[in-house]
């Protein structure tokens, strides 16, 4: 059967997602780095006409689209009133009626199975067990044909409509969903249809049913597809990557991120980074090169390489003028210390933490704040100008080969998009600070779930997994830093400040370890720093309350 139709009802709000919809359309949150949408889309040959009624974010619905399935053809139908009484999918569906003039598959966009869909070339009705019948719509069987749909009302019906059928005969059902607009729970619902099928023959079909339409139902669903019940999330809700018809996509919710993000791929980071090919709004896409992480082919050699690699090709430094030395100043105070007193701000009000003083696997560490008023800024502030990358860390370094000459190469991934607000240069700083702090915490393992982190009072505890390769990386980069003329312990102290920065915006328990392992590690350069005689930076608490530079030469290697 070919002349058939596949209708997607993705209009809704996504009520029961939480954040997640706050900034995206619940059919396009990622399950394994897909959009759901993608999983129900790829069920039908390319060559059947796709109709998406759209609403709430509607334009991530169809930039998606258009990036992840160029090959196909959509008709999208806007839907005037997706949210509120009167609307829901019954709704939905008669507004595309005009576009399904013909026999359709119907499914929402929240549903997805492991089975193979039927064409609609009889009356079918897709189920699944359940135990909740009060919250769906749930049949009675007989002779293996429904005779019977209760809709979300208590009742021993063992099976649940799941959002996907098949509908040969089309006009009596839309007769039959016109005419009978009842409300169920504020909503018009298909079922007003469906139960004018029963009298032509309503078969049922058995499917495995995976519910992405609920916060706990899409974290399963996520599990399910990428094995990763033991994995840590280590996602944002304001920003999502996929792989998908051999291309990287990411999205986020702030649009200016993209635009910034796709100048500096064209700009200071072309030919080093993959160039990109699509951008609409939200999302941009790159095609997906060959490759394997520096995390994952790690050894001392390619370490090496990479560092003069970025020497000589990321890292080179910008000549400002006396204007442009002034606005860079104000960015280093913007991203080092405002954006940080935010970020901590955000952290305590997000976890209710007190500051106070902690006792960190066994060491007594002060209050943040007496940590951060023993810090001289100013000294922090008092970047390098250089092209950089902006999350310089090992799982956005892929690491190739050259076509011709088989020789190992290196495409960064996932850069900033600015820094301070600065899009052409930022503090060379802050990418040996990234790396440092990649190098110190395997972020690789942290999504594996290898750490643990707990909180008693005022004591915490946390632990994590580090390999010996990663070990040894470190140590060459700490030479690497030496040798190059910075500062060891100015990378330190900003890594810390990184991991602080980081905190907020991270899952349960990753963000506490972050935010308690940044103020350890802040205070354990402090202490170093006061009890070694030959470092130029002293701690003077009598006089100033902070870190006073008695060497020239110290400032002037930087």
């Amino acid at each position: 059967m070919e002349n058939y139709k596949i209708c997607i009802l993705a209009a809704g709000v996504g009520s029961r997602m939480g954040a997640l919809s706050e900034n995206i359309s619940k059919a396009v949150l990622p399950v394994n780095f897909k959009g759901v949408i993608s999983y129900i889309i790829e069920k039908f040959p390319k060559e059947i006409e796709c109709v998406i009624a759209v609403g709430h974010k509607k334009e991530t619905v169809i930039d998606y689209l258009a990036i992840a399935h160029p090959e196909r053809k959509f008709t999208f139908v806007e839907i005037d009133k997706y949210i509120g009484p009167g609307s829901g999918p019954g709704y939905s569906l008669l507004q595309c009626k005009d576009q399904l003039q013909c026999s359709f598959i119907l499914c929402t966009a929240d549903t997805i199975v492991l089975e193979e869909i039927q064409e609609p070339n009889e009356n079918w009705f897709g189920i699944a067990p359940t135990r909740e019948p009060e919250r769906c719509c749930t049949v009675k069987i007989k002779n293996n044909l429904i005779y019977q749909l209760d809709d979300k009302i208590k009742c021993d019906n063992k099976f649940a409509f799941i959002g996907l059928a098949g509908i040969k005969d089309y006009e009596e059902f839309f007769q039959a969903l016109e005419k009978n607009t009842e409300q169920i729970n504020g909503e018009i619902q298909v079922s007003n249809g469906f139960k004018k099928l029963i009298e032509k023959k309503l078969v049922p079909i058995g499917f495995t049913w995976l519910d992405t339409g609920t916060l706990t139902g899409y974290i399963e669903t996520n599990n399910n597809f990428s094995g990763g019940e033991k994995k840590f999330d280590f996602s944002k809700g304001d920003e999502f990557l996929y792989f998908i018809n051999g291309k990287v996509v990411k999205y986020f919710a702030n649009t200016d991120i993209v635009n910034k993000r796709c100048i500096r791929a064209e700009q200071s980071l072309k030919g080093l980074c993959p160039e990109i090919d699509t951008k609409k709004d939200n999302f941009y896409s790159y095609k997906k090169i060959d490759g394997e992480t520096l995390y994952s082919v790690l050894n001392n050699q390619l370490v090496t390489d990479f560092l003069y690699w970025a020497k000589r090709n990321l890292w080179t430094k910008k000549q400002l003028s006396t204007d442009e030395q002034i606005g860079f100043t104000h960015a280093c105070k913007a991203f080092y210390y405002d954006k940080t007193m935010k970020r901590i701000e955000a952290m305590e009000k997000k976890r209710l933490i007190t500051d106070s003083e902690n006792c960190i696997n066994g060491v007594s560490v002060p209050q943040l704040r007496n940590l951060f008023n023993k810090v001289d800024w100013s000294y922090i502030q008092n970047g390098i100008p250089s092209n950089f990358h902006g999350d310089l860390q090992f799982d956005n370094i892929l690491v190739t080969r050259d076509k011709i000459s088989n020789l190992q190469k290196f495409i960064l991934l996932d850069w900033r998009q600015d820094f301070g607000g600065l899009v052409t240069y930022g503090d060379v700083y802050y990418d040996l600070a990234k790396l440092y702090g990649g190098m110190t915490l395997s972020y690789q393992l942290i999504k594996e779930g290898k750490f643990s982190f707990d909180m008693s009072g005022s004591s915490i505890y946390y632990n994590y997994h580090i390999k010996n390769d990663l070990l040894e990386a470190k140590e060459i980069f700490e030479n690497f830093i030496k040798k190059e003329g910075y500062d060891l312990d100015k990378v330190k102290i900003i890594t810390a400040i990184i991991f602080l920065n980081m905190s907020p915006l991270h899952n349960d328990p990753f963000d506490n370890m972050l935010y308690y392992m940044g103020k350890a590690m802040l205070h354990r350069i402090i202490l170093q720093k006061n009890e070694n005689k030959e470092v130029s930076l002293n701690y003077d608490e009598s006089k100033t309350g902070n870190w006073t530079n008695e060497s020239r030469d110290y400032r002037s290697s930087l």
